[in-house]
């Protein structure tokens, strides 16, 4: 039906004709989808991974917990699937920051950084890194997946050290373990999930403190690295 005929009917009061449902019902299946992984990881974030059981998750969120088996496999499945869901919620602000070559090293890395920390910072990331430091036995095979989905992660990072030392500007021989590492330091490693998370001045303090350590690292001996 042409605009024009569906805006006479509407005056006249008639029925328009149904528009299609695949993509509503896949909009409210996603929708309900993270949802669940939401409540998954506050459960985990209120009684810690081991404690959180399926039957509870399931009646809480009030799903049928058949369903999320179904879809999952395990608990260690549901932690899986929002660790994958949190991948683009680093990748893509990374991917944004500017490497214009005019800028220096340490002000792109610092924005790297940043947003590293801020990542870090929000609630429902560290109970679900929590969850990964007391899920590591039934993860099992699950472990390789989660590194490298971290690595996905912090690609736009390998790519930008590894411009920087095809120009020689950096000696780095493996550009992927290196934005490893940067992430490591930036975000405080495994024991700032584990803690309270830092106030801005100390955040701000930390940062310039791993920029400083990882630069020193990587930056040829004669080079200005302000």
């Amino acid at each position: 039906m042409s605009a024009e005929k569906g805006s006479r009917a509407a005056r006249k009061g008639e029925a328009l004709p149904r528009a299609k449902r695949g993509r509503p019902f896949k909009a409210d299946a996603e929708r309900r989808q993270d949802e669940l992984l939401d409540h998954t990881l506050e459960q985990f974030m209120a009684v810690g991974y081991r404690a959180a059981t399926m039957d509870g998750i399931a009646a809480s969120f009030g799903a049928s917990k058949s369903t999320i088996y179904r879809r999952y496999g395990s608990k260690a499945g549901l932690l899986r699937a929002a660790m994958e869901r949190g991948v683009p919620l680093l990748l893509d602000p990374l991917t944004n920051v500017s490497t214009d070559a005019r800028r220096s090293p340490r002000s792109v890395l610092r924005d790297y950084g940043e947003i590293i920390q801020s990542y870090h910072a929000d609630p429902s990331i560290r109970a679900m890194w929590r969850a990964v430091s007391e899920a590591r036995e039934e993860l099992n095979e699950m472990l390789e997946d989660v590194v490298d989905q971290q690595d996905r992660a912090l690609a736009p990072i390998a790519d930008y050290l590894t411009a920087l030392a095809i120009n020689g500007k950096i000696v780095v021989s493996d550009p992927r373990a290196a934005a490893a590492c940067f992430g490591a330091l930036t975000s405080g490693g495994l024991a700032s999930f584990l803690g309270e998370s830092l106030r801005d001045k100390e955040r701000h303090a930390a940062l310039e403190l791993a920029l400083t350590l990882f630069l020193d690292g990587i930056l040829p001996r004669a080079m200005d690295r302000k």
